[in-house]
């Protein structure tokens, strides 16, 4: 008998601490859900300018960078301004690649054949490409290229001299007409960076070039 009431007693003990638990636990749900609507309150009620110094400060703290769409549009344009400039010029190119907007000259437009001074028209050409670069601060590749005929020529030695000198003398134009010499890059790549191949005149003379590259 009394050991039917002393399992009588623990199994209500065992009932009320299953029921102390289930109200621990509920209580918790409660609380939780309690501080969820706070939070949904406190955010629906904060201002716009609160909202925007708090996304400010998350830039801050999280380093976010601005999109470069902006940039990217205004290239765009440039490169734009750029071909309508030169449209008037035959072989005349421009184009853009992702180092940057490349300017593609023939040859014929600024050099005499086998020559590194440039001619009489070349100014015409440069002048208006340097008008449109003054008003940007982007770094600038000049790079000179030839076909794969030897150079016939007492002075230069090779087509690495040839393009060399041909992108050095349009770097000195550009120095002269006022851009700066620490946006200025001059670089000869001879007959080693064909656009096309070497098979026929047309080839060739696509090959003989200088490209102003304006980088990003």
């Amino acid at each position: 008998m009394n050991f039917d009431l002393e399992k009588q007693n623990n199994k209500n003990d065992d009932d009320h601490e299953n029921l102390d638990r289930w109200l621990i636990s509920y209580s918790d749900f409660l609380t939780l859900l309690f501080t969820f609507f706070v939070a949904l309150y406190a955010l629906s009620v904060i201002d716009q300018h609160k909202a925007e110094s708090f996304s400010e400060s998350l830039k801050k703290v999280f380093k976010i960078i601005e999109s470069p769409i902006k940039t990217e549009l205004e290239k765009s344009d440039m490169a734009k301004e750029l071909e309508t400039s030169l449209k008037e010029f035959e072989g005349a190119v421009v184009k853009e690649e992702p180092r940057g907007i490349v300017i593609v000259l023939p040859d014929k437009l600024l050099f005499e054949t086998g020559k590194t001074d440039l001619n009489p028209q070349s100014r015409t050409v440069l002048d208006k490409i340097i008008n449109k670069l003054k008003g940007i601060k982007n770094k600038i590749s000049i790079e000179g290229h030839t076909d794969n005929v030897p150079v016939k020529n007492e002075t230069i030695k090779s087509n690495w001299e040839l393009s060399t000198l041909r992108a050095l003398s349009v770097l000195h134009y550009m120095l002269e007409s006022g851009i700066s010499p620490e946006r200025l890059s001059a670089t000869g790549y001879g007959e080693y960076r064909p656009i096309t191949d070497n098979d026929t005149d047309e080839g060739k003379a696509k090959n003989r070039r200088v490209e102003i590259v304006v980088l990003r």
